[in-house]
């Protein structure tokens, strides 16, 4: 059996790629900084002119002061990003951050939830075309 650590950074692999695809130009630059399950990642964009952007990927419902630091303390960066699991409370971060939220992990109450995709299946197709 796995350790569910990799799991969760697989994950927000994915949702990092989808919010900053490498269609556009967006690439991983290094290696990630960690904070416990959330990671915060250094991107790059070349293209027309180059951006670099920081961002946090968060499955706790709130963020430690070092974590937020380490998000908000690199002014070289042009974009600074938080990706979260939907349902968590984002009114109290700092200015100037683009949210982005999970397609896979939601908050209800105090459980972290993982969504995945409803199963369909041959009969329940049938019943939905009648």
């Amino acid at each position: 059996m796995g350790y569910s650590g990799d799991i969760m950074h697989d994950m927000a692999q994915k949702e990092l790629k989808r919010h900053y695809p490498t269609s556009e130009g967006w690439s991983i630059a290094g290696e990630s900084t960690k904070f416990g399950e959330n990671e915060i990642f250094s991107l790059n964009r070349r293209g027309m002119r180059r951006q670099s952007a920081i961002v946090g990927i968060v499955f706790d419902r709130e963020m430690t002061p070092d974590f937020i630091a380490a998000l908000t303390g690199n002014k070289a960066s042009s974009i600074r990003g938080l990706i979260l699991p939907q349902g968590v409370d984002t009114s109290n971060l700092p200015g100037g951050v683009k949210i982005g939220f999970m397609r896979a992990f939601r908050y209800e109450g105090n459980d972290l939830l993982w969504l995945k995709k409803p199963v369909t299946t041959t009969v329940t197709a049938a019943v939905s075309k009648a």
